[in-house]
């Protein structure tokens, strides 16, 4: 960010304060997914009337084959729907019929929380090279830091970091991963460890069920998730490993209630890449669809599903510290060693596999409720999990009103 537009914000934020005026902090959001990392931010702001929030609710690039982001091309993943009723005031930033996008400068923003970091799926003009030129950029990760090497690179890419001020992060971990990857940029942004908000209030899930199952919770049923890593070119995603050899399993074990939660992103991207076109993507819906006892999660929360369950299936996704939280079991189903210092400290609570036998005899041991690992996550959760007791949420807003007010 250049001096000049430094001290123009200061001199802003000082005129602010001395006319009484609230923080105008606007919050970019797309994905309602991913909504649990700024959720208790947002609360804890408009709760405070030092703040005036307004919420943008916007689509982002569809991911085509071939020419990947390279378009114009705007797609809805319901954001303008599922943020409407949020308690602040929502803005739906793009008309689909002119094809225009709200102008964020008319707010006067002093912060901006992006819930995403990518340059290229976003209109040129709320590009953060754009945004940082009237305010300043605040960013929480959407995703658990869990993987590491060119997946964390990709992430945390420079192009929009560089116009970055502050981002929030839930460890120690992530701050010297962070501050390493930034140490080349010219204007780094400051990394401050608070928690994260997607943790705040766990407590209150833990005996919460979901109707999102196919059936009833019962002692003789076991609810196994499954949620493999959306991109393949990093070499760990073992989706086409096991995705017919699970339901070919399911469809024989009526003791089994199964969810598969893929990424948003998932079928975009194979579907993009040609590994599973359209036409045989919506075959492969199909068999969910005869299955009584499996089905493919589409809801936008997810937490309720995580804590009713019994067992995780998943690899190196970032969902998976989510559920670590649960105290539930993980079998982790190894491919590439991509752990950064945090997932491999995690990963002594997994339960390893390598193929389907290994796959399909864990599945039957924590079905009998042998769960030999069932103390050691505990014990992980209490040495490597930020908990702050007013949550990260809240952490972030006085934060945020100790930067502006200074």
């Amino acid at each position: 960010m250049k001096l000049q537009v430094i001290n123009k914000i200061k001199k802003r934020i000082k005129y602010y304060f001395r006319k009484n005026k609230q923080i105008s902090l606007v919050f970019l959001c797309n994905r309602p997914a991913v909504w649990g990392s700024l959720k208790t931010v947002l609360e804890s702001c408009v709760k405070d009337n030092h703040f005036n929030v307004t919420f943008i609710a916007m689509p982002s690039k569809k991911q085509l084959p071939e020419i990947v982001f390279n378009h114009d091309i705007y797609e809805s993943e319901g954001a303008e729907n599922f943020f409407k009723n949020l308690p602040c005031k929502v803005i739906n930033g793009y008309d689909y019929e002119r094809k225009t996008w709200f102008d964020i400068k008319k707010l006067k923003p002093n912060y901006i929380f992006y819930q995403r970091p990518y340059n290229a799926t976003i209109p040129p003009q709320y590009n953060s090279k754009v945004t940082s030129s009237y305010a300043k950029i605040l960013y929480v990760p959407y995703f658990t830091n869990f993987i590491g090497g060119c997946v964390f690179e990709s992430c945390y890419n420079h192009d929009f970091f560089r116009h970055t001020y502050q981002i929030f992060i839930d460890s120690i971990y992530s701050k010297k991963e962070l501050d390493r990857w930034f140490s080349t940029l010219r204007k780094k942004p400051e990394t401050i460890v608070t928690g994260y908000p997607k943790y705040d209030n766990i407590d209150k899930l833990k005996d919460i069920d979901s109707d999102n199952w196919n059936f009833p919770k019962t002692k003789n049923v076991k609810r196994v998730i499954w949620t493999p890593r959306w991109c393949t070119d990093e070499g760990n995603c073992h989706f086409f490993d096991y995705k017919d050899k699970l339901l070919d399993f399911v469809e024989k074990s009526n003791d089994i209630d199964f969810i598969f939660r893929p990424h948003p992103q998932a079928f975009l991207e194979w579907n993009a890449t040609g590994e599973l076109p359209e036409v045989e993507a919506e075959k492969y819906k199909e068999k969910y669809n005869i299955l009584p006892n499996a089905k493919i999660d589409t809801q936008k929360e997810y937490l309720t599903t995580f804590y009713s369950s019994d067992i995780m299936i998943s690899d190196m996704s970032s969902v998976v510290a989510e559920y670590f939280l649960t105290g539930k079991p993980i079998i982790y189903c190894h491919k590439k060693d991509c752990f950064n210092d945090f997932s491999r400290a995690l990963s002594e609570g997994f339960y390893w596999v390598h193929n389907w036998e290994e796959l399909e005899k864990t599945i039957n041991m924590l079905k009998c409720g042998n769960d030999p690992l069932k103390e050691k996550r505990q014990e992980i959760i209490e040495r490597e999990f930020y908990l702050p007791k007013q949550g990260a949420g809240f952490t972030i807003k006085e934060l945020i009103k100790r930067d502006f007010y200074g």
